[in-house]
This record gives C-alpha cells, structure tokens and sequence, in this order.
C-alpha cells in the first residue's frame, strides 16, 4: 500500500471525517499541530478530506446514480466516477458558455430590438 492510498484510506474514514467537518464548524478544533505552512503531505490530506466529503454530501441527495458507498471504497472506481463526474460538469459548462456567447450575440443584433420614436414635443 503506497502513501497516497494511505492517505485516502484515512480521509474517507468516519473519525477523520467527523474531525474535518468539525474543524470547519468550530475554531477551536485543528486537524494538525500546525496550522500553516503545511507539508505536501498535508496538503494531500486535505484534498482528500474534501472530495471524500463532496462525495459523502452527493450521496446523501442521491445526486448521482452512480455514486454509492461502495464506489468511494474502491479507489479505482472512486477515481472513475471523479473522472466521469468532471466530464459532465465540463459539458455543462461548455453549454452555458455557448447559450451564453448566443445571448449575447443576440443582443449585438439590432433587428432582435424594438425601437420606437417619442415624441417630445408637446
């Protein structure tokens, strides 16, 4: 077992959890004895805190289909579902970019606007 499995087997635990969404909610509460200058194994950690947790809440709302306990166990199924997951949120961004860009063409095109004449002479 590498350390970068280490890391992830200990960020998705149920103590190490509980402990980081406690540190979020309380100020009293540290995950490290320092609280700057963190090593990269740290900052490893904490990426893996975060996303365990966007999992764990996406699981909760039963957001995706394809998400359950069982693929945050599996670190390779885990990381597919990452992956898929990102694919999906990179179309819809593309596609709100695109309706975008349409919008704002529309509005450069004069014939979409109504114009009218006011008579202010009165």
């Amino acid at each position: 077992m590498n350390i970068e499995t280490k890391i992830r087997y200990l960020a998705k635990s149920v103590y190490f959890q509980n402990l980081y969404n406690s540190a979020k909610e309380i100020n009293g509460v540290h995950l490290f004895e320092n609280h700057n200058n963190f090593s990269g194994l740290q900052v490893l950690f904490l990426f893996w805190l975060r996303i365990y947790e966007s999992l764990y809440t996406d699981i909760g709302k039963k957001e995706w289909k394809y998400l359950d306990e069982n693929v945050i166990k599996n670190d390779i199924r885990c990381d597919a579902f990452l992956y898929w997951r990102g694919q999906i949120y990179d179309q819809k961004m593309q596609q709100y970019k695109q309706e975008e860009q349409i919008g704002k063409l529309k509005l450069k095109d004069k014939s979409n606007v109504n114009t009218f004449n006011v008579d202010f002479q009165g």
